[in-house]
């Protein structure tokens, strides 16, 4: 018998592109990509906007918020930490 494993693949209607530093812009196309970013890559880990994204994210990947409301919430956090590509 062999596992199973479900991958969340929702994805936005439209990618996010943000820049760490000086780095190459990268593109972030759902709720569970932005939530690993937040997460492991994210340079400022304040702010009400990291904290909103940090919790929509979780609840999007959950079904309980819609992912584009949850997208716009990232855009916030990404101006706010000044990583908008």
């Amino acid at each position: 018998m062999s596992d199973i494993f479900v991958v969340d693949q929702t994805q936005w209607s439209e990618p996010v592109r943000v820049r760490v530093g000086y780095g190459f812009p990268e593109t972030i196309r759902g709720p569970k990509e932005a939530l690993e970013y937040l997460k492991w890559r994210w340079p400022v880990r304040e702010g009400q906007h990291y904290a909103n994204a940090l919790k929509e994210c979780a609840a999007s990947l959950q079904r309980q918020i819609p992912i584009e409301r949850v997208r716009e919430t990232f855009v916030l956090a990404s101006i706010e930490a000044r990583m908008l590509g």
